[in-house]
């Protein structure tokens, strides 16, 4: 064989070894539209993510990739192996983006309080952000797939989604024929005293999910402090409190703390929940992400107890936990 041939060859084979190589290039670049409908490339594969939203945090431990995560918020504590990764955001409200390009990361994954000056500093380090901003049962499954598809784990996110779905379908049966007067008027309180949340808020979504009504749906403003007087007069079936505490040590006395409040409150003596005594307290860790779901069984079991007698949330999160992260449920997440 001559030697220009043999160049010709060579020159050939580097050729189609090039155009392979951008075909690769090609193929790692994935495109992710976002909760903000922003489309993001991401090249893959991602070794290394910033997680500033606990919920996010939440998925990727679930989908098998913890050790990915290299920074964290400060509400980021589940499961307990993220308690050694460096914290670079209180939330994602309050990004440290210093620390974010310092750490330089694939992937900065962020929730809806992360404001778009502060992306912008983030992603002018050349750093992709996606910003989620959906994370009740209901909706919880894009950013399940987007995160899933992105950490080259799409099958394990489906198996996620399908467990979610499993105890959706259960509760969507049992509460599809109920009519309007078979469902509790609950009242939703966040946060503090009469502080509630209004149409297509998390809380509202919940409460209509697991076959009740939100006495604040019609209200003007999405986020109400309704006054003692008008809860009165709606008279509630149900009031449910919202309890943010974070502290393992204590969770079931803040619990019991917050619904005595509520119970002693002397304009509501003759409120209808505060009588028959259904006041409840849902702990953040259920109210929202891929544990959703066991908030939606609880909501479900206190509102229809006779419909939903055979379900026990608390194992149906033990399940979760087994078969998702390894380990047992660590904390008290409902009271009473």
């Amino acid at each position: 064989m001559t030697g220009k041939v043999l160049t010709g060859l060579f020159i050939a084979l580097m050729l189609l070894s090039f155009l392979g190589a951008c075909e690769d290039a090609k193929a790692e670049m994935i495109t992710i539209v976002d909760g903000r409908g922003q489309s993001v490339d991401v090249p893959t594969p991602v070794e290394r993510i910033a997680s500033i939203s606990s919920r996010a945090s939440e998925i990727i431990c679930a989908l098998g990739a913890c050790d990915k995560i290299v920074g964290r918020d400060s509400y980021s504590f589940f499961p307990p192996a993220l308690a050694d990764v460096q914290v670079v955001a209180e939330s994602s409200y309050t990004p440290n983006i210093e620390l974010i390009h310092k750490l330089d990361p694939d992937l900065v994954i962020a929730d809806s309080m992360l404001s778009n000056d502060d992306r912008k500093k983030i992603e002018s380090a050349g750093i992709p952000v996606i910003v989620e901003t959906t994370w009740d049962s209901k909706t919880v499954a894009t950013p399940v797939r987007h995160i899933g598809v992105l950490l080259d784990k799409a099958d394990r996110a489906e198996e996620i989604i399908g467990f979610i779905e499993r105890y959706q379908g259960i509760i969507e049966e049992r509460t599809a024929g109920l009519e309007e007067e078979d469902k509790p008027a609950v009242f939703f309180e966040w946060s503090r005293p009469y502080y509630s949340m209004g149409n297509g808020t998390l809380f509202h979504n919940l409460t209509v999910a697991a076959g009740g009504i939100n006495i604040v749906a019609d209200e003007p403003v999405k986020y109400p402090t309704m006054d003692p007087e008008w809860l009165v007069e709606k008279d509630p079936d149900i009031i449910i409190r919202y309890d943010y505490s974070t502290e393992k040590g204590n969770l079931t006395d803040n619990m019991e703390k917050t619904r005595d409040e509520i119970l002693s409150r002397p304009e509501l003596g003759d409120v209808k929940a505060i009588v028959d005594g259904r006041v409840y307290i849902l702990g953040n860790p259920v109210a929202s992400g891929i544990r959703s779901v066991v908030g939606d069984l609880y909501l479900a079991k206190w509102f229809h107890p006779d419909l939903f007698k055979d379900i026990d949330p608390e194992a149906v999160h033990r399940e979760l936990l087994q078969k998702f992260f390894g380990q047992e449920p660590d904390g008290v997440y409902v009271y009473p």
